[in-house]
């Protein structure tokens, strides 16, 4: 301070520059967060819509028949960027196929009484989502 009682043009310049610098420092990490908050927010719709498709499948394949040829309604077809991939499983839960992707209701039905479904879900480009569930034949 020079003797007037006011601050001087360096030390005015020094103060801005200490706060830039503080203010620099906390904007940056911010940042990250709202990118890990966006990916977040990817990843949990990402999850939602492969939690959709499972709920569906499971509720269609109620249905014996639909179950035996491992088939879907077809009048309404799944969400872009969903894929299903199916395999057999034996009595033990054990992988009997190569994984095959949902066939025509018109095909032949099959024995099975175990089926795996793997279920992946990724709309936004980034984080997807998988889900995994096993689902045992219907009684009729």
């Amino acid at each position: 301070m020079n003797g007037r009682g006011g601050f001087t043009i360096i030390e005015v310049l020094i103060a801005t520059i200490i706060l830039g610098v503080l203010v620099g420092a906390l904007v940056g990490p911010l940042g990250g967060l709202f990118r890990m908050t966006q990916d977040n927010q990817k990843l949990l719709d990402n999850t939602t819509l492969a939690q959709q498709v499972v709920e569906r499948v499971v509720r269609e394949w109620q249905d014996p028949d639909k179950f035996s040829r491992s088939c879907f309604d077809t009048s309404t077809p799944f969400p872009a960027g969903v894929s299903i991939t199916i395999y057999d499983l034996t009595d033990k839960a054990d992988v009997a196929s190569s994984p095959y992707s949902p066939r025509s209701c018109s095909g032949t039905a099959d024995s099975v009484l175990l089926k795996r479904i793997k279920v992946t879900a990724n709309v936004s480009g980034r984080k997807p989502a998988v889900i995994t569930l096993d689902i045992a034949r219907p009684q009729p």
